[in-house]
This record gives structure tokens, C-alpha cells and sequence, in this order.
């Protein structure tokens, strides 16, 4: 069956190294999108630290284009109307925030409209987090967190050992309680049960009226997982962690040779490609 959806992660997915989408992969996403195919980014980040890439591809502010955010916690229009997701709650953060302290953690909760910490010292991770999001950080005390916001993605910041240190200390109920991914070395996600970026691709597919077979998904890290295993066509690029490449239907090339790009001409656009040959 034709490709009609495409799911791409972002970083070192869509964007190269230097985070720019290279001549090449655009060239293929806007002969896609002209041929009528839903090309749909799909992050760990909210909406707003999208928007450069959307208005690139020329899919931004569209009530017929689609972005998947926060991991799958939030499916909406890139005119920003929601359409699916798993939220979490206050409770959560509470919880969350206890083990943080426990372990010594760095602990940053984002929401639809901003990202906030309890944590007077930012570190470079984190500080580089927000700047990708382009979402104001707001440090605010525990109790005056507002039990009725929109709690998205919770998420422990630092350096990678760390990270794999709290990531292996944690309590069993928080391990049972959310889905938890390591969406690159410095960053621990804390989800819904339910909110992936698999189960966003599927809300697609069911919103959209398209078979799951006419789906492609692309990514590199941990949290791509479960779309690489929604798809149809599931692609790891040739930079992809070891657990991306084990699900995988395919592999292409990295995000430093246009790895986006080559899979498209060859897997949407039908054409014969000398990197896959």
C-alpha cells in the first residue's frame, strides 16, 4: 500500500546535527506533503518548540496539518487544537517530586503553556531543554503549583550518568505508575500510561481514516520505539539506538546524510535510491 502519514522524531531524526533540516529532506517532505501525504513531527516537544521546523516544511497553522507532542501526551493540529492525549495529574507531580528529592534529582514538569521547577539551581541540560522549547521556565514553590493545570510530561534533567542512576533507583510504583523513556542521555520522561508516541501515531490513523499499512514511522532513541512498532513501515536511521534498530522493518541512512530524505524518495516517493540500494 502507498504511504499516506509519515511520524518523524525530531532531533538527530529530522534535523541534522547542527538541528537543521538538510536541502534535501525537505525537498522530499514538500514533494510528499504535495502529493497529498501527512507529514506529522513527532517530539518530546510541546508545540512551540516546533513551530521553526512546521513553518519550514510549510505545514504550520493548519487545521489539516497534525503534530504529535510531549511523547504522544498531546495529538493536535499545528493551529494547535487538540485532538487526542493522555494528561497526568497534581498527584503525580507530587509523587514525583518526592522520589526527586529522595534521589537528588533535577525534576522539571511541563504543561501546555509553560514548564516549571521547584529547583532553584537550572543545570546545562535543563537550561538547554527550555531554550529548545521556547517555553518560559517558571521556578515556582511546590505548594503553589496549581492542582488544575494541565500536567503533560514530567521529566528528570542531568548528565547521562545520572540519569541512569536515577533511572535504575527508582521506586517500583513509579516504575509500574508511567510510561518512562529515555528520549536522549540527559533527559528522564515520566508519562501517562497510555501516552506514547505510538498511541498518538494510531489516534492519526483513526482521526484520519488511514490504515495502520499506510503509515511510516522515523526516528533514533528510545521514546521512538513505540511508533517504529505502530507503523506499517517502521525506520531506524543509521544513527538509531541499538533498541530502535531491533524493531525496525528497515534502516536508513543518519541525520548527517539526509537520512529523512533518502527513506522518503525510496519509501513514499518510489524511487530508486543509490544509499539503499
Amino acid at each position: 500500500m502507498a504511504i499516506k502519514l509519515i511520524t518523524i522524531d525530531i532531533d538527530d531524526t529530522l534535523v541534522n546535527t547542527a538541528k537543521q533540516v538538510t536541502p534535501r529532506v525537505k525537498a522530499a517532505l514538500q514533494e510528499a506533503t504535495a502529493q497529498g501525504v501527512k507529514v506529522v513531527l513527532t517530539t518530546g516537544r510541546p508545540l512551540p518548540g516546533v513551530q521553526e521546523y512546521l513553518d519550514e516544511l510549510g505545514l504550520n497553522h493548519q487545521d489539516d496539518q497534525y503534530a504529535i507532542t510531549y511523547n504522544g501526551g498531546v495529538v493536535q493540529t499545528t493551529n494547535g487544537e487538540e485532538l487526542g492525549g493522555k494528561e497526568l495529574a497534581y498527584s503525580d507531580y507530587l509523587r514525583l517530586r518526592e522520589v526527586a528529592d529522595e534521589l537528588g534529582a533535577y525534576l522539571q514538569v511541563e504543561t501546555i503553556d509553560a514548564a516549571y521547577t521547584s529547583a532553584k539551581e537550572i543545570n546545562y541540560w535543563a537550561s538547554r531543554e527550555n531554550f529548545l522549547i521556547k517555553m518560559p521556565l517558571i521556578i515556582k514553590p511546590v505548594d503553589e503549583m496549581d492542582p488544575n493545570d494541565h500536567y503533560v510530561k514530567f521529566m528528570f534533567i542531568g548528565d547521562e550518568a545520572d540519569i541512569d542512576s536515577w533511572r535504575d533507583a527508582l521506586p517500583a510504583d513509579v516504575k509500574e505508575a508511567y510510561y518512562i523513556v529515555k528520549s536522549t542521555p540527559q533527559h528522564l520522561e515520566f508519562m501517562h500510561k497510555d501516552a506514547t508516541k505510538g498511541s498518538g501515531l494510531l489516534t492519526l490513523v483513526a482521526k484520519l481514516g488511514i490504515d495502520r499499512s499506510e503509515t511510516m514511522a522515523l526516528g533514533d532513541q528510545q521514546n521512538d520505539v513505540t511508533m517504529i512498532e505502530a507503523a506499517g513501515l517502521g525506520v531506524a536511521m543509521g544513527n538509531a539506538v541499538p533498541e530502535v534498530k531491533a524493531v525496525a522493518d528497515v534502516e536508513t541512512t543518519t541525520q548527517n546524510t539526509d537520512g529523512v530524505g533518502v527513506a522518503v524518495e525510496k519509501w513514499v516517493l518510489g524511487r530508486d535510491v543509490p544509499e539503499l540500494a
